[in-house]
């Protein structure tokens, strides 16, 4: 019997999400379909991570009564790349990319320490 089917043949609420997830696609599932607007269409890009975990089992207590338990959790990241702006034809395509500001301020933040630190010794 699979971890994600219980013995009364019902259907587990794990099995669910992840059947959701499994038919989707990383990004239609975040940002949808292609937006097209007059003769130009836009396709976003993005880093879609998600994991899971699942645990279950079974154990009979202190009057012989089988007990069943499962648990899961999760974790789903998206990370805006940027886009594709391209005209119908398809003859002109540019990626687009979003700034990341996060990145910018510790680059900037491990410069500005690092000078101070270097000029500091002298």
């Amino acid at each position: 019997m699979s971890t994600f089917e219980k013995e009364d043949n019902n259907r587990s609420p794990i099995k669910t999400i992840f059947d959701k997830f499994a038919k989707q696609k990383d990004v239609e599932l975040i940002y949808g379909e292609p937006i097209t607007h007059g003769e130009q269409c836009i396709l976003p890009v993005a880093e879609v991570s998600y994991s899971f975990g699942v645990g279950s089992g079974k154990e009979t207590n202190e009057e012989d009564v089988l007990e069943h338990g499962e648990g899961g959790g999760g974790h789903i990241s998206v990370k805006p790349l940027g886009v594709y702006k391209m005209n119908k034809a398809g003859s002109r395509v540019r990626f687009i990319p979003t700034f990341d500001v996060k990145f910018f301020l510790k680059i900037f933040t491990v410069l500005t320490l690092g000078t101070t630190f270097l000029l500091r010794k002298k």
